[in-house]
């Protein structure tokens, strides 16, 4: 007996899974766009469009991708239609960006985030951008020389400019199903946009060209209340608000002086957030700090002078202030909490939250907020005022 169930359990293991596919049984989507069409919705699917044998990876005329479309009442019945025209089963467990058109997040991203809680074989750590001027679906046809894919164009271009650009932070899915499912805090969301001739951007010959014919770039920030998208900050903005949420990894200043200017450069910044409760009138504390480093001077600047360089201090402190006000007076014109100030007061005070939840957005301007600004300035590349000095 012991000898006909050992048989049966090797025989199990031998015989496979029941539902196993080969990978060349899928088409694998490696970026998803949703847009609106009327009242439907569109969605297209990005597909690494894969040579039929090894010889056609250099001489093969086929494009290596292709986009798909379908439309229907759900994110779910647009994707069926597109099974209607794939050769092949679309897998989701790969892809790498989803692109939401602007007419989507004004409606409201709920179905979309639903659809992809619910659905099993997508990974949850895609990145999440908005396509601004365009549909949704024109950004994964660009095609551009340094990139495979334009998905993987996208991709790359939001974790370089997140670290060296201040107004870019990035967001994945998991990111934005943590704030839509939490109170107190608004979701922001950069835009992607499409420069150039859109049809040439999508041929073959626009990843040839030492000057593409298109391209796509990542813009400023979409700040959402609920579920939708209410307004777009500009580029200083967009500094203001990823400098209050702790999202700067590298920021560049540009300060005027006397007749020219001076560019710093800060790699070590850090932002501190703490609430407090004061009668029952809530305030906020915003300490920021950092080190930055002078990258570049035009006009007489005696970098010697240590008036001088607190001078600038002063400058760069005032000028990241401007900023966050600015940041600020933008949510409070939205009466939308895109900093999660109302998310801290909850963990610390959450009796009063409860008391305040519903109003909480409309009442933004009755908050206290307090900023104080640190920057130092230190480590120069060189202390010398002008190339003529260098060169001596």
């Amino acid at each position: 007996m012991k000898k006909v169930i050992l048989s049966l359990i090797i025989l199990f293991c031998l015989s496979g899974c029941w539902n196993y596919k080969e990978l060349n049984d899928y088409s694998i989507v490696s970026g998803v766009s949703i847009d609106k069409v009327g009242d439907e919705y569109e969605a297209s699917v990005l597909i690494s469009n894969s040579p039929k044998n090894s010889s056609d990876s250099t001489n093969s005329s086929e494009s290596q991708v292709v986009v798909y479309s379908g439309k229907g009442d759900s994110v779910f019945s647009a994707l069926k239609q597109i099974g209607l025209i794939s050769p092949k089963e679309l897998y989701f467990g790969s892809f790498s960006v989803l692109v939401l058109s602007e007419e989507v997040a004004k409606d409201g991203v709920n179905n979309v985030v639903d659809f992809f809680v619910r659905y099993p074989s997508a990974r949850k750590n895609f990145y999440v951008v908005l396509s601004k001027d365009t549909k949704a679906k024109d950004t994964l046809k660009i095609m551009t020389p340094l990139s495979a894919f334009p998905s993987q164009k996208i991709t790359d271009n939001v974790k370089s400019t997140t670290e060296l650009q201040g107004i870019i932070s990035s967001i994945n899915f998991n990111d934005l199903l943590s704030i839509v499912l939490s109170d107190g805090v608004e979701a922001t969301i950069n835009c992607i946009e499409v420069e150039g001739d859109k049809e040439e951007g999508s041929s073959e010959e626009n990843t040839k060209s030492s000057e593409p014919k298109a391209y796509t770039k990542l813009g400023n920030l979409g700040i959402f209340k609920g579920d939708k998208l209410v307004d777009w900050a500009n580029r200083d903005e967009s500094l203001g608000i990823n400098i209050i949420n702790g999202k700067i990894k590298e920021m560049f200043l540009d300060l005027e002086y006397e007749d020219g200017y001076v560019v710093i450069d800060s790699t070590s910044f850090s932002s501190e957030v703490s609430v407090e409760l004061k009668n029952n009138k809530p305030i906020v504390n915003i300490n920021l700090s950092g080190e930055a480093r002078i990258i570049e001077v035009k006009g007489e600047v005696d970098l010697n002078d240590s008036d001088v360089i607190e001078e600038l201090q002063k400058k760069a402190n005032k000028k990241i202030k401007k900023r966050v006000n600015q940041a600020i007076d933008l949510a409070i014109e939205n009466e939308t909490d895109i900093f999660g100030f109302g998310l801290k007061f909850y963990q610390e005070y959450p009796e009063y939250f409860k008391s305040v939840k519903k109003e909480w957005n409309s009442n933004l301007d009755e908050i206290e907020i307090k900023i104080t600004s640190d920057l130092m300035l230190k480590n120069k590349v060189s202390s010398k005022n002008s190339l003529e000095e260098i060169h001596d």
